[in-house]
């Protein structure tokens, strides 16, 4: 195995296998990142140019903090 994916392993465990850890991983690793950065794209252009529809790293907080609740 090499360096990269044993210090990954390491530090965030095994691969996640339902949604619920898939997006806490996707927090974890993605920590550092403002709540304004587009996580995923859902249109691009549609509603004008150069407005973009999806995700952000808030947005994904607040749902990862709503399902900690729930």
């Amino acid at each position: 195995m090499d360096r990269i994916r044993r210090e990954t392993i390491e530090q965030y465990g095994d691969a996640p296998a339902t949604p619920t850890e898939a997006l806490a991983h996707v927090l974890a690793l993605f920590a550092d990142e403002p709540n304004s950065r587009l996580m995923v794209e859902a249109t691009s252009g549609i509603y004008g140019q150069g407005v973009r529809t999806g995700l952000t790293m808030g947005d994904l907080r607040a749902l990862h903090a709503q399902l900690s609740v729930d």
